[in-house]
């Protein structure tokens, strides 16, 4: 095998079948491409290796040349690295913490285990010509083992082929547990089949490397391991206030459950609900103004002269019914600048157990511009969030955009799109969302409905000076706007409104798109449609307990706040808007069949009590007709989706349950089942 050959390493399909090494993924010059493998708070190592410590890799039949190749690489790319001394390196203690100031001074110690001389040599040269420690060598893996243990050196070279009881291998693992950087030696007699010390490695040396090489990827491997350390701690951190936000959610929902349930209650003991109608006046008030403003005209946005180069990402997990149709559909967008496709397509494998990554595989041989982030266990399956970091650092693009994994699109999709963006306030654009499968049944048909209402909020609120939310589908953000605003939060349920509420504290601006939209499958069961609400509603509840007290106090416009605030207490103020119906009704019934004129009272003035009756529907009604529907569609509709918000009262309570009960905040995704069936029956 030829060292100096170049490194060519061809496509390789991601369904566990190797990596690409040839496409610039960090700030460093090594990178990795099709099947990018990433941690999972969303960093990207910037050192030598292309490979993060805790990733999972499972390689093919021509493991020597993928494993020589991703070593080889290393090398070369720290040959092309320009200042070495800029890797300034700050050692850590054997406990995942901060080395105090004294400690910080102290030189970094080695240790060799090999029975290599030539790479025993070569080592012993470089560290002493950097007057690091050299604490010595061993070939055997049990009194290397003890060594370690009592010494705890600071970078630890490993070769595979070692005397004891332990090959390097099975070494490699132990000293893995005392979070000790390893940098592994090969010898190009090795047989480099798959092997475990790729989840755990600081990089690659061979044994006759020169002492410049070894001596950079000593520093390399310490300065891999300070972040490495820095990430852990963040955690821990960011773990702290999760857990103190927690118990925040759990104390103002306890108090929101049992003041909804107190007035309520005592407005049907003393069959007087007058203080709903007060209640419920508030939101009607806005719902209406929201219905008028969304009749204006919005503003005209300016087409890009020269538009930005997109990234658009596509978290999928289990979507093998699904995800052919939509990478298609959205790797079809015709959005080119200068006759060359000006977007790039990002698909996350979140740990997928069916046939999505073998779907990937074979797509990524038709659609060029298509990138595929494997993500592995136990990294996978945490939450949207995380993955949509973990694509954000490896987005090449300067605005980013996010589908579901169920998403069809019509082709000019971008273009319409992304002249909304183009103004320096505005942050981020939500299209318009519909559901292809609406003529399913009943509650696919309401669904359809429902996001043709949220689309009508979104124009009225474009309309009060870009104050508009992202949806988790169709949303399109600047990559500086998501890093300003901390990026998207992988412990939120619902990620999106998150981090719509962030860039609106910053000062930034949301629009909305209503020329185009996103096609997406609409649950067709009450379980899993229940289910997906409750997730939907506890993100509101936690983005208003934890982020009210900042919005109250940001420099933002009063309005501006009152739109914030009423859009994420929706799910609160329609649990008395329909509890309110549910008495007018009580109260209807009660006067033609037993003609009592009130079974419970409603005194407050005419004038409040119409509001309140009625500030449910002119926005609803507005959606409707946008979409030119027959005057008996019309009526139908209207009536059925009035009904089908009844769901709202049992959905609150769920919802403050779950988030009184639970013990973490988990994402749980809603299953997707493709239009199979309905093609077969058509």
């Amino acid at each position: 095998m030829d060292k100096d050959r170049d490194i060519v390493v061809a496509d390789r399909d991601m369904n566990n079948k190797g990596i690409d090494v040839d496409d610039d993924v960090s700030k460093g010059t090594n990178s990795i491409n099709d099947d990018d493998l990433v941690s999972a708070d969303g960093d990207v190592d910037n050192g030598a290796s292309g490979i993060n410590d805790n990733d999972t890799v499972n390689m093919d039949g021509t493991d020597d040349d993928v494993i020589y190749q991703i070593a080889n690489n290393e090398i070369l790319s720290l040959n092309n690295a320009n200042k070495t001394d800029d890797l300034a390196i700050t050692v850590y203690n054997g406990n995942n913490g901060l080395v105090t100031e004294k400690q910080h001074e102290r030189i970094p110690t080695v240790y060799v285990v090999s029975k290599s001389n030539i790479a025993i040599d070569n080592i012993k040269k470089t560290v002493n010509s950097e007057h690091y420690i050299f604490l010595g060598v061993s070939d055997n893996s049990e009194e290397a083992l003890y060594f370690i243990e009592e010494n705890t050196p600071d970078i630890v070279f490993l070769s595979l082929d070692i005397y004891g009881k332990f090959n390097g291998e099975e070494l490699g693992k132990l000293i893995n547990k005392l979070d000790i950087p390893i940098i592994y030696i090969f010898n190009l007699d090795d047989d480099l089949g798959y092997s475990s010390f790729i989840e755990t490695n600081y990089g690659f040396v061979f044994e006759d490397y020169s002492p410049e090489e070894i001596k950079f990827v000593i520093k390399v491997a310490l300065k891999k391991h300070e972040s490495n350390v820095k990430s852990v701690i963040n955690v821990k951190s960011k773990m702290t206030e999760k857990n103190v936000e927690l118990g925040i959610e759990k104390l103002y929902s306890t108090l929101l459950l049992a003041l909804s349930v107190i007035l309520i209650a005592d407005g049907i003991i003393s069959r007087n609900v007058t203080f709903l109608q007060w209640i419920i006046f508030i939101p009607s008030v806005m719902m209406i103004f929201l219905a008028i403003v969304s009749l204006f005209k919005m503003t005209e946005p300016t087409p890009y002269e020269i538009p930005p180069f997109v990234s658009v990402i596509i978290p999928a997990h289990n979507e093998q019914y699904t995800i052919e149709s939509t990478v298609r559909s959205i790797g079809g967008m015709d959005y080119d600048y200068k006759g060359k496709s000006n977007f790039e397509l990002i698909v996350v494998n979140d740990g997928s157990e069916d046939k999505t990554g073998e779907i990937l595989s074979d797509l990524k041989k038709e659609i060029p511009n298509l990138r595929i982030i494997t993500r592995r266990p136990p990294k996978a399956g945490k939450g949207k969030g995380f993955v949509l970091n973990d694509a954000l650092s490896l987005a090449n693009g300067s605005v980013v955009g996010v589908f579901d994994a169920d998403t069809q699109v019509h082709p000019d999709f971008l273009e319409k799109l992304m002249p909304y963006l183009n103004d320096p306030k505005v942050q981020g654009v939500q299209s318009r969302v519909r559901m292809y499968n609406r003529d399913t049944n009943f509650l696919t048909n309401m669904q359809d409905v429902e996001f043709a209402g949220f689309g009508n909020i979104l124009r009225a609120k474009d309309n009060l000076k870009f104050n508009g939310f992202l949806g988790g589908n169709g949303q399109f953000v600047k990559k500086d706007a998501i890093i300003k605003s901390g990026k998207w939060d992988g412990f939120a349920v619902t990620e999106d409104l998150n981090l719509s509420v962030k860039i609106l504290i910053n000062g930034g601006e949301i629009r909305y798109c209503p020329e185009v939209a996103v096609y997406q499958e609409a649950v067709d069961n009450w379980g899993d449609f229940m289910r997906q609400r409750v997730r939907w509603a506890m993100g509101n509840f936690e983005t208003l307990f934890v982020y009210f007290s900042r919005i109250l106090t940001c420099k933002l416009p009063l309005f501006k706040k009152i739109g914030i605030i009423s859009h994420i207490s929706n799910y609160a103020f329609n649990l008395f808007i329909f509890v309110g119906f549910i008495i007018f009704i009580v109260n209807i019934i009660a006067w033609f069949i037993l003609h009592i004129p009130t079974v419970i009272r409603m005194e407050a003035p005419l004038i409040i009590g119409f509001i309140s009756a009625i500030g449910f529907f002119p926005g609803i009604t507005i959606s409707l007709l946008r979409d030119d529907k027959k005057f008996k569609r019309f009526i139908i509709d209207l009536v059925e989706y009035w009904l089908y918000c009844f769901h709202l009262i049992p959905l609150f309570f769920k919802t403050m349950w779950v988030m009184i009960t639970r013990v973490e905040r988990r994402w749980t995704k809603t299953s997707h089942k493709g239009m199979e069936d309905e093609e077969e029956d058509n």
